[in-house]
């Protein structure tokens, strides 16, 4: 009894009880079963996780509280990390630069991926709130079980009164005859071409997909199929991942909006993304923790 209870235990101490899987329907296999047995337990306990998502909220803020008092103890400044920056940025200036999340993948993912996507574009919103710069988002080809997800379990977060952010089902602001290519760059880890700088007055397009990197090369190829450049962040000049250089679309509107306080993306990088992937930085106490991949 013991062991199961420890095998119930979430990393934050929490207890999470568990149903034990139901007989396989005939004709289903024990996959898929699983993974429809386990969507039916989230809706039936939704209430119950979000509890669970609460406590460790509150814990976090705990312990981040508590890191804070000693350095204040110390007569030390509170890292910048520590500090909880305002929900809403009043003192906002607009960078000029237009982003698109392309959402065109929703049948390469799994649905598991899916909610990662759809969280990453929620953590990018709450970015571009809080940024010192701002830019007028779109997420394109919204449609689907992303759309799904937003409407039925994300419903609360009134993502269609968003500001500086939209929805469309189409993707008429890539592919649409009347966009101007020209001021169009498609942002993709498989190209050679370096992004040296951020200009007023273009769109730079984010592939929004999570796929652990199964499909080599997706955005390049569908980029080079619509005509419009390529180019990747200049990772490599200004610091070395460790690992696949793989970021999420989070960090990415991240380090777009960070660049334009003084477009100086070393700067940019180490402020946005967490230690454990940049070679030779220490592993920081606030260290944000994202699994979350997607192309750049």
């Amino acid at each position: 009894m013991t062991e199961q209870v420890e095998k119930e235990t979430s990393s934050a101490g929490i207890l999470k009880r568990t149903t034990p899987l139901p007989p396989v329907p005939e004709g289903m296999s024990k996959k898929q079963w699983k993974k429809q047995w386990k969507r039916q337990q989230f809706k039936e306990r939704k209430d119950e996780y979000a509890d669970i998502r609460r406590e460790k909220r509150k814990l976090a803020r705990e312990r981040r509280r508590t890191k804070v008092k000693e350095y204040e103890e110390r007569g030390e400044e509170v890292p910048d990390e520590l500090k909880r920056p305002p929900k809403v940025n009043v003192k906002q200036v607009d960078s000029g630069v237009s982003l698109i999340i392309d959402c065109g993948f929703d049948d390469l993912m799994n649905d598991k991926e899916i909610i990662s996507l759809s969280n990453q574009i929620t953590r990018a919103y709450s970015a571009n709130r809080r940024a010192d710069h701002y830019s007028k988002i779109k997420v394109t080809s919204f449609g689907g079980r992303l759309q799904k997800r937003f409407e039925d379990d994300l419903n609360n977060c009134n993502h269609n009164q968003w500001r500086h952010f939209e929805f469309v089902a189409d993707d008429e602001a890539i592919t649409g005859p009347h966009m101007d290519k020209s001021k169009m760059i498609y942002l993709t880890a498989d190209t050679d071409e370096e992004l040296d700088t951020l200009k007023p007055g273009m769109t730079y397009i984010i592939g929004g997909i999570v796929d652990k990197n199964r499909h080599k090369a997706l955005c390049y190829n569908k980029a080079k199929e619509l005509g419009i450049t390529t180019k990747r962040l200049p990772i490599d000049e200004f610091i070395k991942i460790a690992g696949r250089r793989v970021l999420t679309t989070t960090h990415v509107v991240q380090l777009m909006l960070k660049y334009f306080d003084r477009h100086y993306w070393k700067e940019a990088f180490e402020s946005i993304l967490p230690p454990r992937i940049i070679e030779g930085k220490s592993r920081g106490s606030s260290e944000v923790v994202d699994n979350e991949e997607t192309e750049e």
